[in-house]
């Protein structure tokens, strides 16, 4: 298909919109390519935001990856910055725009249109929510607000709506300049994407740090003369100098909607694989677009700049009559929580059960190097499996070591649809500065593949903690030294070391529950089936041991 001479508009200008935009002229020299959008900034780095507040970034320019001029000059791009998009004609092929700066409407015609109008942050209607200092942080302009604030030195107490990614970025950035955080989360875990086993062991981490982290708790209301000063939830009342919400975003679909574009199940835009509505040369991309989950085959709203970018690049190359699909996404996500990596890819395990799926998990403790080297840390990793299929559905990794490149491994190994057993025998490289002789993932799918085949039989912390709190009748068998359990152990636990075990085994009822636990999970699993050998029918280990457990230990 010939594109010259042809129109593009674009409908938006930050990841989704200029990655489009730059792709589609590389791959047409003569269609004339238009962007809108109502933003002052265009091509820049939200993701980066909260570490220009933290001083981490030192200027917002370079947080921009690209200015207006840089497209028109370098790629025959007009960029047409504070111009809102108000309405499309599809039958006319039209956009109506109005010039924010003038005052003016104007008409755009198109011969293919991409919708790139992003999402926006979830604000709701509370009482005192206008007072200022309440901010949301999703743009350039929010962040640059944001810093002058912080910068006035008058901020002493800050209170966080929510403990999803930004949150705890956000959380993390104003610690770092001397701010008191409280975190204010309504569901009894921070960072919902994960399990609350794995939740948890961050949200002891920001305790360490002095950060307050309330949970089943929601906001009702702010109260401030003029500027804020209390936020008031179900059960309290927090001082506060500052708040940020950051409890969630919802894509920017009215635009769409009026111009009688399909919204999908998720809320928003639906397209296909090659990113086109239902309507006819209309496409749409970015945070304002539904996908496939890769897991599940089903549709899928994960807003992320990496999504974004892809999505742009696909349609760039249709609307210039190539032909490219986006097949969907795992949803795979890092960030970084003071000196915690914290990292998940596919299902949690809540959302494969959620899903109708009969799941098998493992959480395995393991270092991010040989042991000896100096500088090695501990991660956590949970791997979950289809029990049926023996299926990787999903992973989630928690710790100070490397763990992008470890969910990195999965993200491909789930695209590809990977069994557990093929992950354990992966080539992955070695040397004592990288990893183990096997690497954690690995271990981790030997030790999933163990229960998955039936030889070992593991419990998950989070469900020993909660047979503890209700006062089950069972033996929770601490199996380290006598020096290690002294140094804290779990209430209520009985010491046998590993070592004295076999000689030992009399002095435990045969007729009990038995769960061992050791640092991290080996010495458990030795324990079983040391007491398996014995003749105990009901015994199980504690994977991840006191490692990844996160309630109080006894001294």
């Amino acid at each position: 298909m010939s594109t010259e001479g042809k129109r593009l508009v674009i409908i938006g200008g930050v990841a989704a919109g200029m990655k489009a935009a730059a792709k589609a002229r590389r791959e047409s020299p003569f269609m004339k390519i238009t962007v809108v959008t109502d933003e002052q900034y265009i091509s820049y780095a939200s993701c980066g935001t909260p570490y220009f507040i933290g001083n981490i970034v030192k200027d917002s320019k370079k947080l921009i990856v690209r200015e207006p001029p840089y497209f028109k000059n370098m790629h025959n791009i007009d960029v047409l910055i504070k111009h809102q998009a108000t309405a499309i004609d599809t039958e006319s092929k039209q956009v109506k725009v109005r010039d924010l700066a003038k005052g003016q409407d104007l008409i755009f015609n198109y011969d293919k249109l991409i919708i790139a109008t992003g999402a926006q942050p979830i604000v709701p209607p509370l009482m005192g929510i206008s007072l200022v200092n309440i901010f949301t942080l999703r743009t350039i302009s929010d962040a640059l607000k944001i810093k002058s604030f912080v910068d006035s030195g008058k901020v002493k107490n800050a209170v966080i709506v929510g403990g999803g990614l930004i949150g705890l970025e956000m959380v993390e950035n104003l610690v770092l300049r001397g701010i008191r955080v409280i975190v204010v989360e309504l569901l009894d875990q921070i960072l919902p994407p994960l399990d609350k086993d794995m939740a948890l062991l961050v949200q002891n981490r920001l305790k360490e740090k002095g950060v307050e982290v309330i949970t089943s708790d929601g906001v009702k209301s702010f109260e401030g003369n003029g500027t804020v000063r209390k936020v008031i939830t179900g059960k309290r009342q927090l001082p506060a100098d500052m708040v940020v919400l950051s409890i969630g975003i919802k894509p920017n679909t009215k635009l769409a909607q009026e111009a009688g574009i399909e919204i999908g199940t998720t809320r928003a835009i639906k397209v296909n694989e090659r990113m086109e509505t239902n309507i006819s040369d209309v496409y749409a991309i970015g945070d304002c677009a539904e996908s496939i989950h890769l897991v599940t085959g089903k549709p899928a709203w994960i807003a992320l700049g990496s999504t974004a970018a892809k999505m742009g690049r696909v349609a760039a190359i249709n609307v210039t009559g190539g032909n490219d699909t986006f097949k969907g996404v795992l949803g795979t996500l890092i960030v970084k929580v003071f000196d915690l990596n914290v990292g998940k890819v596919g299902l949690s395990e809540r959302e494969a059960i959620k899903e109708g799926f009969k799941t098998e998990s493992a959480i395995v403790p393991a270092g991010d190097m040989a042991h000896y080297y100096p500088g090695t840390k501990d991660i956590i990793i949970k791997l979950i499996a289809d029990v049926t299929t023996k299926r990787l559905l999903g992973a989630e990794i928690v710790g100070e070591g490397v763990v992008d490149k470890r969910i990195d491994i999965i993200a491909t190994a789930l695209t590809f649809g990977a069994t557990v057993d093929q992950i354990s025998k992966l080539d992955l490289a070695y040397a004592p500065p990288y990893s183990m002789v096997m690497d954690a993932i690995i271990i981790a799918a030997n030790v999933l593949n163990n229960k998955l085949s039936g030889k070992t039989l593991g419990i998950l912390p989070q469900t020993v903690a909660e047979k503890h709190n209700k006062g089950d009748d069972f033996v929770l068998l601490d199996v380290r030294t006598e020096a290690e359990y002294k140094s804290g152990h779990i209430k209520g636990c009985r010491n046998i070391p590993l070592d004295k075990l076999a000689s030992r085994t009399n002095e435990l009822d045969n007729t009990k529950e038995i769960i061992t636990y050791c640092r991290g999970g080996l010495r458990a699993a030795q324990a079983y089936r040391i007491l398996k050998n014995a003749g105990f029918r009901n015994v199980k280990y504690m994977d991840g041991s006191i490692l990844a457990w996160t309630s109080e230990l006894e001294v």
